[in-house]
């Protein structure tokens, strides 16, 4: 709590709290996730007029899209927490993609934001990772595979076919097996559409970037005497690139390093400018530098001066905070009743998504190679013309001779869903539901401007005799000259040719895939047998799945030639059968002080072919003393597991900016210092000169078959409001604490060098990483594949609420509440490692995010107003920028203001907008990208936008 913004952060929680007990509604504008309940039904605003957009469903359409449940039992509907989004809030907000529906939900952990997701959006309830949020369209698993995000991508979902989503905030193992730990979205498709609509999209930010445009179209049809139906859709969606130096901002990217007030540094140290160091234990350039160890720069008079921070350059002025992308999707439902027991559907799905990015050029610096031999460096032989040092220098530059690097990525998404459903003839109201569901997404990675380690070599004349990733060698003039196609690269020349530039850089390409197959039959009876207080219900069923996938890498990757990444070929699979069931069951009903009282209890068998079996249970109770309000009480058990890329992931060797303890022992506590020192000298480390040679490590990360799955268990106690004496409210407030084990992963390199340098005698576990040192003093390479280790620990609350206000026949008033308060998040890095808490950090999650709305109704216009918080946060001090940074730096409370103007006629709708209204720049936040977390705020600034719909 900080001052005045602690206050201010008071009052608006106070504000919407009272919104949630007394004053809710649906929100108009801006998405915010509605009390609902499994059935599905979503809050209606009494003071709008209907929509003729929406579409109709049937309840036999409706049996098999209840989320977190195969049975849709009314007794036990709402015994677990789940919001809504509807279709009409869809159409009335900003949101261009599936994706942007979630962006600003604050249980939904920041995701839906296409930053960094190459034009994907994965979703990530309660911030417990996309991994453990089960995404699902009519009740049936989507395959994973967002190029390198190991997840189902919601953004090829065409939005003008959604009906409704239901946010299931709660583990269901036992309903859908894998993955649903944090919970499930359930994104249900229009089943029974009639008519055309037509959408436009088109928004830009101030500054006249960040362009975004969504065409969409949608038509659907009844047959034979409307016995069937079918519904089609398409959208084409496109986004603009935003340059970083095009906010202030962005530029000069900072890296935080000293207090306050005092000189920082920014940018990287590899510049245009060759920056030259000592290798193979020469003679050091000069007696002290910044950066790389005693290093030196061009003085630009013919001689060299020691390398300053100043000489960093600044990235920002090639690199795009979004990139260009490029999303066009189908999608299409169907149905038809062969006759009173026999429903035939389908939904089909497509979509194919393009993103170009462009960046800096990349940097030579320490080749990846293999992780044996030296740590590496590009020499530049004693022997090359020009060459003033007298002896092999190591070479650190930025190649912009070879130009700045492009990144296309192109993805594939196609899902098909066929089935059968009905009531079983002459069997007492058993009804079924069997369908075979097939995905695929196959992705193209390709990277121009790449660096062939050995033609660099080449160009550099310097006959390398020690193998790979080895320093020694010698200067050879006729090397170039005996190599076809080989050109000469001089940096002392100061310039680069074509035809050298063509050597030595080199386009990658590196395809992979993932392919899921997914068959299951369900048999359900909601009155299989009538107890005193109700029927009991019982759902059964058998499903099979298989997954597969391949990543592949191009030949220079896989033989070490890239110059800051090996990476192999690998593919893999799995398969598993389970068996689960559910029961309904009614308790006690209409008694003194027990409206009602109603469990739900369910389990599911799992036997995978990878690491056998898993069995999980739940168990529910609702209670209603009246009909004004409603306590709910889950316990549930869970599982995830490993995926594809988990198990077959190729193992990548990649540099990453990381510090080495020794190189920076003064930033650390002084309680620890000594330790560290001591353990430096041990290796042969001098503390008191040793320099780090540059701020990059390799570093071996991938799969491992014989992972275990991560293991769960989720309490959530909650309690729904719905007062007869304040008619339109709803609210819902649910505790939830969720404890993971055998969580899949591996820590961070900072956290595994900083709790083993900070170990007596180099005594503790996450030393297992380290491979020694070179005769540089430089650490070797270090590896971690993924493994089963450490917890996770998250307890919170979840405050939803909805209110209307009717003033007279024609106007009316709505408010709107969506709260997310954290109050515990805490994890284990690795066995036997103390449980640490990183709430309110950057390592963690903030402690509140809460949305808050008011919307004004006149006939047929809406006024809506949307505050957005978002809790500050500190830096925790296990960062690559300095243990102690967190003493001088914290990233401050933000807040977001919304507007929206929307006028709903008999065919067509209008909305306009603006969101950020006063164009608040994003916090700064040094550890982030671009000075900022483009993932968590608003980096475009103030955003205008205009969204037109017809129907007929």
């Amino acid at each position: 709590m900080r001052g005045l913004g602690s206050c201010r952060k008071r009052i608006l929680l106070l504000g919407i709290s009272a919104f949630c007990y007394g004053w809710a509604t649906e929100a108009q504008a801006q998405i915010i996730s509605l009390p609902g309940t499994t059935t599905g039904k979503a809050i209606t605003n009494k003071t709008s007029r209907s929509s003729k957009v929406s579409s109709k469903t049937t309840g036999k359409d409706e049996a098999i899209t209840v989320v977190g449940t195969h049975l849709g039992a009314k007794e036990t509907a709402e015994i677990q927490p789940v919001t809504v989004i509807t279709s009409d809030q869809i159409q009335r907000s900003s949101s261009m993609t599936t994706g942007d529906i979630f962006a600003r939900i604050p249980s939904m952990g920041f995701s839906g934001n296409t930053y960094s997701n190459s034009g994907g959006s994965c979703l990530n309830i309660r911030s417990l990772g996309t991994a453990r949020t089960l995404v699902l369209v009519d009740g049936h698993r989507m395959v994973n595979g967002n190029g390198a995000v190991d997840c189902p991508d919601v953004n090829s979902i065409v939005p003008a076919m959604i009906d409704r989503i239901e946010i299931l905030k709660d583990g269901s193992s036992t309903t859908y097996g894998s993955d649903a730990i944090a919970g499930v979205v359930n994104i249900i498709l229009k089943k029974n559409f009639t008519g055309t609509t037509f959408t436009a999209n088109g928004g830009i930010s101030e500054y006249g970037d960040d362009q975004t445009t969504a065409l969409t179209a949608a038509h659907g049809f009844n047959f034979m005497h409307d016995r069937g139906n079918f519904t089609i859709a398409g959208s084409y969606n496109y986004q603009a690139p935003m340059a970083a130096d095009q906010r202030k901002w962005a530029m000069k990217e900072a890296k935080v390093n000293n207090p306050p007030g005092q000189e920082q540094y920014y940018g990287s140290q590899y510049g245009a400018q060759p920056v030259f160091a000592s290798v193979n234990g020469g003679a050091p350039l000069t007696a002290a530098s910044d950066g790389v160890a005693n290093s030196v720069i061009s003085d630009g008079n013919g001689g060299y001066r020691p390398y300053k921070w100043s000489d960093n350059y600044d990235y920002s002025k090639d690199n795009q905070i979004i990139s260009k992308q490029e999303v066009g999707s189908l999608a299409s439902t169907g149905h038809f009743d062969v006759n009173d027991n026999l429903q035939l559907y389908m939904t089909a799905n497509y979509s194919h998504t393009h993103t170009q990015s462009v960046g800096t050029p990349m940097y030579v610096a320490t080749p990846a190679t293999t992780l044996t031999g030296n740590s590496g460096a590009m020499v530049v032989p004693a022997g090359m013309p020009g060459n003033p040092f007298g002896q092999d220098v190591a070479l650190y530059q930025r190649m912009f001779g070879i130009g700045r690097e492009y990144g296309y990525e192109t993805i594939d998404y196609y899902q098909l869903t066929g089935g059968a459903r009905g009531t079983l003839p002459h069997t007492g109201g058993w009804t079924y539901d069997f369908f075979f569901s097939y995905g695929k997404t196959t992705t193209e990675d390709k990277g121009t401007g790449r660096v062939n380690w050995r033609n660099m070599e080449n160009a550099l004349g310097f006959h390398q005799t020690g193998g790979a990733g080895s320093t020694t060698g010698y200067y050879d003039p006729n090397l170039c000259a005996s190599i076809s196609g080989c050109a000469p690269y001089n940096p002392f020349s100061g310039s680069m040719t074509r035809e050298a530039a063509n050597y030595i850089g080199f386009t990658d390409v590196y395809p992979s895939a993932q392919e899921m197959r997914d068959v299951q039959f369900t048999v359900a009876n909601k009155h299989l047998a009538k107890l005193p207080y109700g029927p009991l219900g019982i759902a059964l069923g058998v499903e099979h799945r298989g997954l597969d996938g391949y990543w592949h890498s191009s030949w220079q990757d896989q033989a070490g030639l890239n110059s800051n990444q090996v990476r192999g070929d690998t593919g893999g699979g799995y398969n598993v059968t389970e068996v689960f069931g559910e029961l309904s069951i009614p308790l006690l009903r209409n008694l003194p002080a027990v409206k009602a009282l109603n469990a739900e209890v369910s389990g599911r068998f799992s036997n995978y072919n990878t690491f056998g079996q898993a069995y999980n249970w739940h168990a529910g109770l609702i209670y209603a003393p009246t009909d004004d309000i409603k306590f709910r009480v889950n316990i549930a058990t869970g599982f995830r597991a490993p995926t594809i890329q988990d198990l077959y992931r190729a193992k990548v060797i990649s540099l990453t900016g990381t510090r080495d303890p020794c190189a920076y022992i003064s930033t650390y506590p002084s309680s620890v210092q000594g330790v560290i020192a001591n353990n430096c000298r041990s290796q042969g480390i001098n503390p008191d000169t040793f320099k780090q040679t540059n701020g990059s490590l390799k570093y071996e990360t991938g799969g491992n078959i014989h992972l275990k799955p991560e293991i769960s268990r989720t309490y959530t106690i909650g309690s729904i409001f719905t007062p007869r004496f304040i008619p339109g409210l709803t609210a819902t407030v649910d505790y939830f604490h969720t404890h993971i084990t055998e969580t899949i992963g591996y820590p961070s390199l900072p956290t595994e060098l900083n709790g083993c340098y900070e170990s007596p005698n180099l005594s503790s576990s996450y030393c297992s990483i380290l491979n020694g040192r070179d005769v540089n003093g430089q650490l070797y390479p270090v590896a971690r594949l993924h493994e089963n280790t450490g917890a996770f620990i998250e307890d919170g609350l979840d405050i939803n609420a909805s209110y209307q206000v009717p003033i007279d026949y024609n106007n009316g008033l709505s408010f709107g509440a969506d709260i997310q308060d954290i109050m515990s998040y805490k994890m284990q890095s690795q066995d036997g490692q103390p449980l640490i808490s990183y709430l309110g950090t950057d390592a963690g999650v903030p402690k509140w995010v809460a949305n808050g709305s008011a919307t004004f109704t006149h006939g047929r216009w809406s006024l809506t107003y949307m505050i957005r918080f978002i809790d500050g946060f500190t830096y925790y001090p296990n960062t690559s920028y300095g243990p102690t940074v967190s003493e001088w730096w914290k990233t401050n409370q933000a807040w977001y203001h919304d507007l929206m103007l929307t006028y709903r006629g008999d065919m067509y709708n209008i909305t306009a907008g603006v969101k950020n209204l006063g164009g608040r720049d994003p916090n700064f936040y040094a550890n982030g990208d671009y000075n900022t977390s483009p993932g968590m705020y608003d980096y475009a600034g103030r955003y205008v936008y205009l969204k037109a719909q017809v129907h007929f």
